[in-house]
């Protein structure tokens, strides 16, 4: 029974596999018809594909040259503007010229006016002058027989102009010999002076030796040394002639003048100021030379390292450039090589598929994309703890804002960057993101965003 009931069961089968059969024979040529169709809208596609590179890359063609002739036309529209404000300038300069010759022409009409009318004045004069000149005559006749005179009188001021330049000569070798004299009284006064003051201590010394003499024969001899002497002849002694010897002392003594007695001790303060700035003079020459030194050998310090630093930039810059560009040459070269440290710096930059030229022929993004590189190359010579950026994307498209992304992430290893942007993509790549908002009208709201906290919710099935 088990086995009837599976062969009525395996006919059924086979019963229904033979109708699904040209049903499944039907499907299995409508797939084979779509394949087919597949494969001839696949081949379409190619050829197509090949038609759209072909044309894409004559479109790339025209606008490479198309770039080419925009940037041409650019520099001649620069060196149009540039010409243009040299005739505007030049116009202005012949305005201010044109005004300038108005003014000088109204002065000399006037000066003109006022030459014309000093004409007629000096016409005047000179008819006045011509009746100056004929009484003039007649006085020169009447006074003729007064210059013999006055000849006279001038060869008599003469004769005393000579004596009186005789007598000043004179006078004059008088002052300079007087001026001698007091100079040798001078020298007199002081050696009477120095004798004096000797004459005075040995004075006071004989005055102490008698005071010790008559103490020792008052406490020796038991007498007094005065009384001693009472009947004692002193030699004669011409008091007169000593008079007239301390009178004609005291005569040199008045000649010579005041003594500076404090002139010793000025000299003694003025050796020891001497000294101290000698000292001082010295200390200071020898403190510049030392200053002299380490300055030399901070600027030959600083002249390598600046070199070794500028050679690092250099590559580096190099190396970024390429990546910010996608190829291309650039570098940077000194101004003058031969003065490191006050030397300036030249940019050179050829972004692929354009010329070799300066910084300042180049347009806007390049521009931006080129010191952007400059900057990334210091960062890589020397990182910093963190760098700042206001809107450094502006003038970027989207290719090249893209490669900026990638340099950001690459340096954000080693720095922090804060990044003022308004483009999406660089907002994109941020780990925080802070922004004003205004729900309400006239109100602003700070907002900012943690990516990293952010909750990502999976996107539904699509059936």
């Amino acid at each position: 029974m088990d086995v009837e009931s599976n062969l009525r069961v395996l006919e059924q089968d086979i019963q229904r596999l033979r109708r699904e059969t040209p049903l499944l024979e039907s499907e299995i040529q409508t797939l084979e018809e779509e394949i087919r169709q597949s494969v001839q809208r696949e081949h379409d596609s190619k050829q197509c594909l090949q038609e759209l590179e072909q044309v894409n890359a004559e479109r790339s063609a025209r606008i490479e040259t198309l770039g080419r002739e925009v940037e041409e036309a650019e520099a001649v529209v620069a060196s149009h503007a540039a010409r243009r404000t040299e005739v505007k300038v030049r116009i202005g300069q012949l305005a201010e010229q044109q005004r300038s010759l108005r003014q000088q022409m109204a002065a000399l009409e006037s000066q003109l006016q006022h030459s014309r009318m000093g004409l007629e004045s000096a016409r005047t004069e000179v008819l006045t002058c011509d009746e100056q000149v004929t009484q003039a005559e007649r006085a020169i006749l009447a006074s003729e027989s007064t210059v013999s005179e006055l000849y006279l009188e001038k060869d008599k001021a003469q004769a005393l102009s000579a004596r009186l330049h005789a007598e000043v000569e004179r006078l004059l070798t008088e002052q300079k010999q007087t001026e001698q004299r007091l100079r040798t009284c001078r020298a007199e006064q002081a050696q009477v002076e120095e004798e004096m003051h000797a004459l005075k201590v040995e004075l006071g010394q004989l005055q102490v030796k008698e005071e010790d003499l008559c103490q020792r024969v008052r406490e020796e001899l038991g007498i007094e040394l005065a009384q001693a002497y009472e009947g004692f002849e002193q030699e004669s002694v011409d008091w007169e002639a000593v008079r007239e010897e301390i009178a004609q002392l005291r005569e040199k003594i008045d000649r010579l003048g005041n003594v500076n007695l404090d002139a010793i001790g000025q000299l003694e303060e003025l050796e020891q100021r001497y000294e101290f700035l000698s000292a001082q003079v010295e200390d200071l020459n020898r403190s510049k030379t030392q200053l002299q030194q380490l300055i030399a050998r901070i600027d030959k310090e600083s002249r390598e390292k600046f070199r070794v630093t500028f050679e690092q930039i250099r590559e580096n810059f190099q190396e970024v450039f390429r990546k910010l560009f996608g190829g291309g040459k650039a570098d940077i070269l000194l101004e003058d090589p031969e003065d490191l440290l006050e030397s300036g710096v030249e940019i050179i930059a050829r972004p692929p598929g354009k010329e070799t030229r300066s910084l300042s022929l180049l347009s806007g993004g390049e521009k931006t994309m080129t010191a952007i590189s400059l900057l990334f190359a210091v960062f890589k010579t020397k990182p910093s703890p963190f760098c700042f950026l206001d809107e450094v994307d502006a003038a970027l498209d989207e290719a090249n804002n893209e490669r900026f992304n990638r340099i950001v992430q690459e340096f954000k290893k080693t720095s922090q960057f804060i990044m003022i942007t308004h483009a999406k993509r660089t907002m994109s790549i941020a780990d925080v993101l802070y922004g004003v908002t205004m729900q309400t009208k006239g109100v602003s709201k700070k907002i900012s965003v943690q990516f990293d906290s952010v909750e990502t919710t999976p996107e539904p099935a699509v059936a």
